[in-house]
């Protein structure tokens, strides 16, 4: 099917393979055109960018026991006695999964969904200092974008701004971060960035506008290690 001459129903679909109601052969199908259509992998993109925020914000829901038992029975016989023997519940380990990283969460959900080749390989999310995503960052070699999930109460003289740790290099600017809901468009990064080299991201409280300096002027407030989703690499 040519997809092209039907972008409405190219786009229901991009959704439900975000949201994981594509299945079966549909989704194989699905999966395999995402490899040759860079179009259609760029709506893949914008339903993951638009829908993940969301499972970050939403507290776990414990399912009835009678799920878990479902979920055991579909276990090949090995896995499902290890889980019997060990007496074992994946939801009495849910204090645990509450003390995961969002950030963790986020890339584990996002390296089993994103399509081959991804357009954006590279990921990160920053953290605040109670654990809840606030932005999340995907990137090429020379592109980036940007989603805020939660809003940032600032001084009013006073602006976040964002670096690209590089081995062996000062840090350099990548702009100053939004501190309301929302998501930036793709940008380009610094001429002399290569989102290849980054080691990690962080953040620094500077006066308004950026720093005078072109360098951090106080201490990282928040970081995160660059991700790179490309399977293949």
């Amino acid at each position: 099917m040519n997809l092209n001459k039907w972008p409405k129903l190219a786009d229901l679909l991009a959704g439900s393979y975000v949201l994981g109601t594509l299945r079966g052969r549909a989704r194989l199908r699905f999966a395999h055109m995402l490899r040759s259509r860079p179009w259609l992998a760029a709506r893949v993109t914008e339903w993951e960018d638009t829908l993940m925020p969301y499972s970050l914000q939403e507290p776990p829901i414990a399912p009835p026991h009678s799920v878990w038992q479902g979920v055991v029975a579909e276990l090949p016989a090995r896995a499902a006695n290890a889980v019997t023997a060990r007496n074992v519940s994946w939801w009495q380990k849910l204090g645990l999964w509450r003390a995961m990283s969002a950030g963790l969460a986020l890339a584990l959900v996002l390296l089993l969904l994103w399509p081959a080749p991804p357009r954006m390989p590279y990921m990160a999310v920053l953290n605040n200092t109670s654990g809840q995503a606030v932005w999340m960052l995907r990137a090429n070699a020379h592109h980036m974008a940007l989603v805020t999930m939660r809003s940032m109460s600032l001084p009013a003289d006073k602006s976040l701004q964002l670096w690209a740790i590089v081995p062996g290099k000062k840090p350099i600017s990548m702009g100053l971060l939004p501190t309301h809901p929302g998501r930036t468009p793709i940008l380009i990064t610094p001429d002399h960035l290569d989102m290849r080299s980054v080691a990690l991201i962080a953040v620094t409280m500077e006066p308004e506008g950026g720093s005078p300096t072109g360098q951090p002027t106080t201490a990282i407030l928040y970081k995160a290690d660059i991700l790179s989703t490309h399977l293949s690499s």
